[in-house]
């Protein structure tokens, strides 16, 4: 038999849903994603209940829906699940990926990084690219695994539930044996001074593919000039060229366009 439910959350089933709406955006703005089921089970409420309260948080602006819960607005935090992150500023991040095509020559190597807007660039390379393609992303390599036109050379090591990525030392090594044209940066986010991410490992492996390309693209949307991680990956001066979208504020892209080629995705 369970035993009795804290009188936080018990007190949360009767009061009224403004009063647990409150509750559900501290969850939300402390952990940077809330899945429906969970905020059920804590809030011994229905799932019904649960996604009325989430759907009127995003109609109040308060909260953005993705797949099976919600993100802040602005998109999901450093940390959140990667479907999460996968789903948040979705549009906005197919349009830079749509954009970053045109940094993809036919027949070259190209490294893509483990990120949800790099994710999109390996869902969207064209049939008649003839690429080679490296990465230490799982969700890429599973987006280019069957495909036929393009190479795929899939990085291991340790892998990365938050990024879904391999890192560590066996990552390194293998990308600093190899030789790309164009890298495409991912970042958790961007500072007056540069790129962030989440982790050290994260940010080994970010370097590495920085050292091993002749050139360098760093996707990021909008939202990452509003978020903070704590490790640097790179000076802006190492990058050719910044994709962004048009969201991005005057005075960001006064800063970016100061020390790189920026780029403004539109749709």
């Amino acid at each position: 038999m369970t035993g009795p439910q804290p009188a936080g959350e018990e007190q949360l089933r009767y009061t009224s849903a403004p009063q647990r709406r409150e509750e559900i955006l501290r969850w939300m703005r402390r952990t940077g994603y809330v899945s429906a089921p969970e905020l059920s089970a804590r809030l011994s409420v229905s799932d019904r209940t649960v996604r009325r309260d989430l759907q009127r948080l995003a109609d109040l602006g308060l909260a953005e829906l993705v797949y099976g819960g919600a993100v802040p607005p602005g998109g999901a935090q450093p940390g959140s699940p990667f479907g999460a992150r996968s789903q948040a500023q979705s549009r906005q991040k197919r349009a830079i990926a749509h954009r970053a095509l045109q940094f993809v020559e036919p027949g070259a190597t190209i490294g893509i990084d483990a990120g949800t807007t790099t994710l999109e660039l390996a869902r969207l390379l064209p049939p008649d690219s003839d690429v080679t393609v490296v990465t230490h992303s799982l969700p890429a390599m599973a987006a280019l695994g069957e495909r036929s036109d393009a190479t795929l050379i899939g990085l291991g090591g340790l892998l990365q539930p938050a990024t879904q990525a391999f890192t560590g030392p066996d990552t390194v090594t293998a990308v600093s044996r190899l030789r790309m044209h164009t890298f495409f940066l991912a970042a958790s986010g961007l500072t007056g001074r540069g790129a962030y991410c989440g982790t050290p490992l994260d940010a080994e492996a970010k370097r590495a593919f920085i050292a091993a390309a002749d050139r360098v693209v760093l996707l990021a949307d909008s939202s990452k000039l509003r978020q903070t991680a704590p490790v640097p990956i790179c000076d802006y001066v190492q990058l050719d060229a910044v994709v962004t979208d048009d969201g991005v504020i005057e005075a960001d892209r006064a800063q970016l366009a100061s020390v790189t080629s920026l780029l403004i995705a539109v749709g």
